[in-house]
């Protein structure tokens, strides 16, 4: 057994039963890092002594039968922008590269809680914006992971730990997830708290999770979630809402040709698939998303942003100048605009479980200096509706990815319904870096 290889539900099983052992399973992980991550770059600090060190707790908790909780002695990435106590946290920026904060981010915490071992934090572009860092995509080292959760994509497709938290704001883990063939899940915001993460922009903002399959999410949002959420089934057969308008339109020929031809196969194997319109009040859509996050991310960088100029990207800092120039009462009118968005949208599921889209415009682009286009996701962060992204087919050695949208606060039924998609399309392929050698 190659315990880098074994899915989060496999590996927390595992540890229960006494087949894996903690200190082994975290030294798999490194012996990979060892091989992969001078290419890849998915890691911003590591703390090798600190990770055993906790490891060989657990082991010993495990040995004598005492179980923090379902995730006891497995090992998690986070987003460099989730607090950890006595673990650097710099944000992707030069200005925080020595802060280590003395607390945890709540998310950080609840996961501890679960047995969790926290290996190390993953990159962010700077501020969790589109400034990309120097992590590259595992399935081709040419092409970009995505971002801003590039590092936790990039590190669970590469084997380097099992699943991993991120943020979006617009399409910040759905995109990454898609580039890097990953599973994804980005529940409604205020499922998971994003108590002492630093934000980009308050209502926008949303915590993310990256797995190998729809189960490791599943297990990951059970144990990050604030409150019980409902259980929630989907009779048979799962309608499905494929949406092309605007979505086929900012695709390539070759994504919507592959989500096409998913569709089909997921009629083939007894799913219901129909497509669906979108409401008119979609084509405001972008402005009320661009008006929301300019104005709120000028608001958080303010003051940082007035002494400490130079360490800001380029993207960014246009993105701050833009947003001090607006109004507050267009920021008022577009958080008006929004719920009457919100309310036109979520009409879509009176006849469907979830609505299908592509994940990205197509498979990751080449180069890294850019992160890739979230127009794809940034329309269903806006709705605050579960989203998550499914790999499904591969195109030209690059992984294309599925979006799917659940109602409002329907996580349970959304993950269902995931389930069954992930079954029918079997996906099973993995990049090439993995069993490459220096």
């Amino acid at each position: 057994m190659n315990p880098e290889e074994l899915s989060l539900v496999e590996a927390a099983s595992a540890i229960r039963s006494g087949s894996l052992s903690p200190v082994d399973y975290v030294l798999a992980f490194f012996s990979i890092m060892d091989r992969v991550e001078p290419r890849v770059e998915a890691w911003v600090t590591v703390d090798r002594e600190v990770v055993l060190a906790e490891a060989r707790k657990l082991e010993a908790e495990a040995r004598s039968g005492q179980f923090r909780g379902p995730l006891h002695g497995v090992a998690i990435g986070i987003k460099d922008i989730f607090y950890t106590q006595g673990l650097r946290t710099t944000m992707g920026s030069t200005t925080f590269k020595d802060f280590v904060p003395d607390h945890d981010a709540r998310a950080v915490t609840k996961l501890k809680k679960a047995g969790a071992i926290v290996l190390g934090k993953t990159v962010t572009t700077v501020f969790a914006n589109l400034d990309p860092g120097p992590t590259r995509n595992p399935w081709n080292l040419e092409h970009t992971p995505g971002g801003s959760s590039s590092g936790s994509a990039a590190a669970v497709a590469a084997r380097m730990c099992a699943a991993a938290i991120g943020s979006q704001t617009i399409g910040s883990v759905g995109r990454p997830a898609a580039f890097c063939g990953v599973v994804s899940l980005v529940p409604a915001q205020q499922r998971i708290s994003l108590q002492q993460v630093f934000p980009l922009a308050w209502s926008l903002d949303h915590a993310g999770i990256f797995g190998r399959s729809v189960a490791d999410v599943e297990l990951m949002l059970d144990v990050m979630a604030e409150s019980p959420m409902e259980k929630v089934s989907a009779r048979r057969p799962f309608r499905i809402g494929v949406v092309r308008d605007f979505f086929y339109e900012n695709a390539t020929e070759e994504a919507r040709s592959w989500n096409d031809a998913l569709a089909n196969k997921l009629a083939a194997s007894g799913f219901r698939v129909d497509e669906v319109k979108l409401p008119a009040i979609f084509q405001v859509h972008q402005p009320i998303l661009r008006t929301i996050l300019r104005t709120e991310t000028a608001s958080i960088h303010e003051r940082l942003f007035a002494g400490h100029r130079e360490a800001y990207g380029p993207k960014l800092r246009a993105l701050i100048e833009t947003g001090m120039l607006i109004d507050a009462a267009d920021y008022v009118r577009a958080k008006r605009m929004r719920r009457m968005y919100q309310r036109d949208m979520a009409m879509l599921f009176q006849n469907f479980y979830a609505l299908m889209t592509p994940a990205a415009r197509g498979t990751a682009p080449k180069g890294i200096a850019s992160t890739g286009d979230p127009v794809m996701n940034g329309p269903w962060t806006l709705t605050d509706f579960p989203t998550m992204t499914l790999p499904h087919a591969l195109s030209s050695g690059l992984p294309i990815g599925v979006q799917l949208t659940g109602p409002p606060l329907q996580e349970t039924m959304l993950l269902e319904l995931a389930k069954n998609v992930e079954s029918a399309v079997g996906f099973t392929a993995r990049p090439k870096i993995i069993g490459a050698r220096l």
